[in-house]
């Protein structure tokens, strides 16, 4: 459950990058008006599907594909392009499952580079268009409405971070405080001083609520609170944290904004929007993501690496009734460390699940993309091989879809074994 927070090693004077590449190049093209005509993708409405627990071998002459060149999984023909380079860096990387990676109208994607900055690159053509002059740990988070702009926080420490939302306008150059709520939260807690969902939480899918901890001058959390700014309303504030659970190690809102999840180390708690009505989901912090289901209410997916009664199992669990579903299981032969992404907002009831740290040579769920249905029984659809070594942080698979459900983006060593971890976009077959 590591963050770039907690892993990053970025000297204070590196803390805010100025770059050479301006925001023009990004102003003058022709999304600078916010269009929302989308890159077309082709290659992939009529392939033929796997299902099920399949464990075909990756192939062994498999090489890594010149950089933006079309290439096809060697096993699934799933459409495949390496979108970034690691050469002359450490990585160049997707930031993680729970965040997405494309901007809203699909033209720009977001990586994280081994500078420690965040790269805007232009889809269909790869080219770097802007290193983003905001914090590592800034949290960004593309705006759902404005594809020319990203909301973040000024940076999860004590030096750096305030009690304040930010958007940054990539056709202006400009950085806007959306909402200072410093006055309101500290009424409540007067020792807040920053504010970070610590890399791992998101708005709701329509960008409007968000959740954060709140931490004092030292990184201690203190609380947690809830924003709404279409309104410019808190909904709620908690403090004090609970006491016996370990660490808050993230909190999220959900994607309809009703729900937020927070996760403790011993366990993860859902609340209503204004953090009333606390309800335990589970006893530990493993990783998920919170997704739509088929219904359109919110779903908690998540592993369960626990001794409970779902042990080994991916589980769902709807967040207005509690009702669990087993989706399958890892434990007993196909036993590897995962990551979940919801974030396909357009095709409610099914998320993306990347897997890694393989401990059964050969099982059916080893270095693969899936699809897998939020259903019980689910149905699992095999995507890709990943052909990542790698089992470094930096190295993880780590795949996110994107809103419409038709691309999705994960990282690869491309077999190096180190953390030169590099952007695969895979196009999503289509499937019913």
């Amino acid at each position: 459950m590591r963050t770039i927070a907690r892993n990053s090693t970025i000297a204070a004077s590196a803390l805010f990058i100025v770059v050479s590449i301006g925001f023009g190049s990004i102003a003058n093209r022709d999304v600078a008006a916010d269009a929302t005509s989308k890159a077309s993708d082709t290659g992939a409405a009529n392939l033929p599907l796997t299902w099920g627990y399949d464990a075909t071998a990756p192939a062994a002459n498999w090489v890594k594909p010149p950089l933006l060149s079309a290439s096809a999984d060697p096993i699934y023909r799933t459409p495949i392009r390496r979108m970034t380079s690691a050469g002359g860096t450490r990585f160049d990387r997707n930031t993680y499952s729970r965040r997405q990676a494309e901007n809203s109208d699909g033209t720009l994607l977001l990586s994280y580079h081994g500078d420690a900055e965040y790269h805007v690159y232009d889809r269909a053509t790869g080219e770097l268009l802007k290193a983003l002059p905001i914090h590592p740990d800034a949290e960004p988070q593309w705006r759902p409405t404005k594809p020319l702009r990203i909301r973040h926080i000024a940076g999860a420490n004590e030096s750096l971070g305030d009690l304040k939302l930010y958007e940054l306008n990539l056709k202006t150059g400009s950085d806007n405080v959306v909402t200072d709520l410093t006055s309101r939260i500290q009424s409540r807690i007067p020792s807040a001083v920053f504010l970070a969902d610590r890399a791992e939480g998101s708005p709701s899918a329509d960008g409007n609520r968000f959740a954060w901890i709140v931490h004092d001058r030292d990184g201690n959390r203190l609380g947690l609170v809830s924003y709404d700014v279409a309104s410019d309303t808190v909904l709620g504030m908690l403090a004090p944290l609970r006491p016996n659970d370990g660490d808050l190690d993230w909190v999220s809102m959900s994607p309809t904004g009703s729900y937020i999840v927070a996760g403790y180390w011993y366990g993860t708690f859902v609340y209503d929007a204004d953090l009333s009505n606390e309800r335990l989901l589970n006893f530990k912090a493993d990783h998920s993501d919170i997704a739509l289901k088929a219904d359109g209410g919110d779903a908690y997916v998540y592993i369960d690496f626990s001794d409970g009664p779902d042990a080994g199992f991916l589980v769902s669990i709807d967040l207005k009734t509690l009702e669990r579903q087993r989706l399958f299981e890892i434990y007993g032969g196909a036993n590897t460390s995962l990551h979940v992404s919801g974030k396909g907002y357009d095709r409610p009831g099914w998320v993306v699940v990347s897997t890694y740290n393989c401990k059964d040579s050969g099982a059916w769920t080893c270095d693969k993309i899936l699809v897998v249905e939020l259903a019980e029984p689910a149905r699992v659809l095999n995507l890709a091989h990943t052909y990542n070594c790698g089992d470094n942080y930096w190295s993880e698979t780590q795949a996110v879809v994107n809103r419409e459900f038709s691309r999705v983006y994960f990282n690869s060593d491309g077999g190096s074994c180190g953390i030169d971890a590099e952007v695969y976009e895979l196009t999503l077959p289509t499937f019913e």
